[in-house]
């Protein structure tokens, strides 16, 4: 009516008080009237102890600086503030003196609206394109088997045609997802990431010590950790009670981190930051038998960092399912797939014979639209509700 003239003082109140009403609609079907006279109290009360409450969270959030403050954490916070208040400090610089994005906001001062649309408008749209991809990647139930592959992308096509123009044939099976069996032969680290060993190794030597031994862990002292671990390798004939097992595994540890100290000739250490990426051997079996003097029957598999309490568990010659994606180098000498799930097939251990170890992989489309018909569903329900099908 007034050409669309106050918003926010019409259309943003109605909406609002239109939100409650529905909301309101939902909670009263469940509802009682024993439940609504409770909660009429409940609200009346609420409004005496609103300050209260207020002033009991006060001393809560007090005890608890205090409380950091007693656990030497002040170094470590001030540490983190310093280096948050970098780019809060250059963006307050900025606003008052001349600077590129000063001149950078002269450019676009007049159109910030049609800017702003735009960028929302491009990452919907790469968001829609990524989520689409996605969408049916988790299955594995390609028809291809191993003696297929070996046969048309292994030694024998090698010798009839090379391994040159194998490569280039078998380039053809890029993108399926398969699930093979095969014998584990070993698993070796391929690659380590340390964020914050990397920051410290760029600092001087001073200050790489000083930031190792305030975010990382010091190393044990050694000085008696030989007659503790003789004591409780002499038995509990001649001691005192036997430790329980998780105290023994600590130990042994520490005796592992006092023999690598003398060699790393530091005092702390940044190890739990670290993020592996594992090389594991599978030998492939072919017609029911494994050629284990035959490395080019192997395949690499690349696993992250998630499978390494799975990987650490096989023993060499267990029998392992593995599902992946055949990629990179095919044809060739002991091809590169990275590892998407694994199930041991005759282990011991409980904790690998359970269930099969899935590489996490967000299903971001489903996700999406949830979300979609949780806000859908919110705003409209009972009157209108979103299905979505699978």
């Amino acid at each position: 009516m007034r050409g669309f003239r106050g918003t926010y003082c019409f259309l943003v109140p109605y909406l609002v008080c239109f939100m409650w009403c529905e909301f309101s609609v939902v909670l009263l079907q469940s509802s009682s009237a024993v439940g609504l006279i409770r909660t009429c109290v409940a609200y009346f009360l609420f409004l005496f102890a609103l300050p209260v409450l207020a002033f009991g969270l006060a001393i809560m959030i007090l005890i608890q600086l205090f409380k950091w403050f007693l656990e030497l954490e002040l170094t470590k916070m001030i540490v983190t503030l310093v280096v948050c208040a970098i780019p809060v400090t250059l963006r307050l610089w900025t606003r008052f003196s001349m600077s590129i994005l000063d001149v950078f906001r002269s450019l676009t001062h007049r159109g910030p609206v049609k800017l702003i649309l735009l960028c929302i408008s491009m990452v919907i749209l790469f968001f829609s394109i990524y989520v689409y991809h996605a969408e049916g990647q988790k299955v594995y139930n390609s028809t291809l088997t191993w003696n297929q592959y070996s046969l048309a992308c292994g030694p024998p096509a090698w010798e009839t045609k090379g391994m040159a123009q194998t490569q280039i044939f078998c380039s053809h099976l890029h993108g399926h997802r398969i699930t093979w069996a095969g014998r584990f032969k070993h698993v070796r680290v391929a690659e380590t990431e340390n964020g914050p060993q990397s920051v410290i190794n760029m600092l001087p030597v001073f200050m790489g010590d000083w930031l190792r031994c305030l975010y990382g862990e010091t190393y044990p002292k050694c000085d008696s950790k030989n007659d503790t671990v003789a004591n409780l390798t002499a038995g509990p004939a001649s001691g005192p009670a036997p430790l329980s097992l998780p105290i023994l595994l600590q130990m042994q540890e520490e005796e592992e981190l006092c023999q690598i100290k003398a060699l790393a000739k530091n005092t702390c250490h940044v190890k739990r930051f670290d993020s592996y990426q594992f090389e594991v051997t599978v030998g492939m079996i072919r017609d029911g038998s494994m050629d284990a003097g035959d490395p080019a029957r192997d395949i690499i598999l690349i696993a992250s960092n998630e499978f390494q309490q799975v990987l650490f568990k096989l023993k060499p010659g267990n029998m392992v399912e593995f599902s992946t994606k055949l990629e990179g180098r095919l044809g060739g000498r002991a091809p590169a797939f990275e590892l998407k799930a694994i199930h041991c097939l005759d282990c011991v251990s409980s904790l690998l014979t359970g269930r099969r170890h899935v590489k996490i992989e967000r299903d971001w489309r489903r996700t999406t639209m949830r979300a979609l018909k949780f806000a859908f569903d919110f705003f409209f329900s009972p009157f209108l509700s979103a299905k979505i099908t699978a």
